[in-house]
């Protein structure tokens, strides 16, 4: 099989035509239906069926498509590893990371690793948390973000920061004016909470359990910023890691201790055995900064395990 052969079933496949594909790859129609009929020929079955001139996908096209398409992505990726040993390409940061800090924390760090480095490309990925994971032991990622526990042999886990829970609540609210919020003061209160997968969420509710107070939940979702997001929209309160919280919560909207204290300690994850990048080193630099401006807007009680100057080039 030819790598031409791939790409020619791809291309007809997202054109939805012979001579659809032949324009886009700017070939012949002819040269096209041969290739393709040769790569059909190859397989031993049809990868469409033809009805009234038209082609249909086959029951397997989407099986062969889905292989197809890993391996042209592989190809990519090796043109990719050429040009940047040929030095022409600029560098790149490559980070893994889940949804919560991709859309809170994230892109305002970017921002600022940018203006400190503007020729380099950023290749932002966003996973589940195990996906995370298995992508840096998979060395797919130069790092990843992700709070604890991890845990893996290949896996080389540095502990950045430890934060506590936290209430998201709107100004007005008759519990803004207190620092604290226990479970006692959210009786009856609806409430936005993680889903039961969130390690956080099983603390949560057990320090309503010891207070004996039954949590009028009104909402679950796995992401701090829609859960944010939720109750600016006056659906109900937050529970949530405050540094996600600082970054997630509107200016119309307040940030108070939730007691008993829940501690969530955010940590980069690394393959074990390989040297830091200087741009990883970089973006990190850039990531403590931005936490501590975050800080002192939202007036939030971080402890940083270490300083931004430790990560500097």
């Amino acid at each position: 099989m030819q790598i031409k052969q791939l790409e020619i079933f791809d291309a007809i496949v997202r054109a939805g035509s012979v001579s659809a594909a032949a324009r886009e790859l700017g070939m012949t129609q002819s040269a096209v239906s041969r290739i393709l009929a040769k790569f059909e020929s190859e397989l031993g079955f049809d990868l469409f069926n033809r009805r009234n001139g038209r082609l249909v996908p086959s029951s397997r096209s989407s099986l062969v498509l889905t292989r197809v398409r890993r391996v042209l992505e592989a190809v990519s990726e090796l043109h990719d590893v050429k040009q940047d040993w040929a030095g022409k390409r600029p560098q790149a940061l490559e980070l893994v990371t889940v949804p919560s800090l991709a859309q809170g924390v994230i892109p305002r760090v970017l921002s600022e690793f940018s203006k400190t480095y503007p020729e380099i490309r950023i290749h932002l990925d966003v996973r589940t948390t195990q996906a995370t994971i298995d992508s840096i032991i998979a060395r797919q990622a130069d790092f990843g973000l992700l709070t604890l526990p991890v845990s893996h042999q290949t896996l080389s886990v540095q502990p950045l920061m430890r934060m506590k829970s936290a209430c998201v609540l709107p100004k007005g609210h008759r519990l803004a004016d207190k620092t604290e919020i226990t479970p006692k003061d959210l009786e009856n209160e609806p409430l936005v909470l993680l889903t039961r997968r969130q390690p956080s969420r099983l603390l949560i509710d057990e320090a309503f359990r010891r207070e004996g107070v039954k949590p009028f939940v009104r909402i679950e979702t796995a992401n701090v910023h829609a859960a944010c997001q939720c109750t600016q929209e006056g659906l109900g309160i937050t529970i949530a890691n405050a540094l996600m919280a600082g970054y997630s919560a509107s200016t119309g909207m307040v940030i108070r201790s939730f007691g008993p204290q829940i501690h969530h300690t955010l940590a980069l994850i690394e393959p074990a055995g390989k040297d830091r990048s200087p741009l990883t080193s970089g973006f990190l630099s850039c990531f403590y900064k931005d936490v501590l401006r975050m800080e002192q807007e939202r007036c939030l009680n971080i402890e940083h395990l270490h300083d931004a100057h430790s990560f500097s080039e």
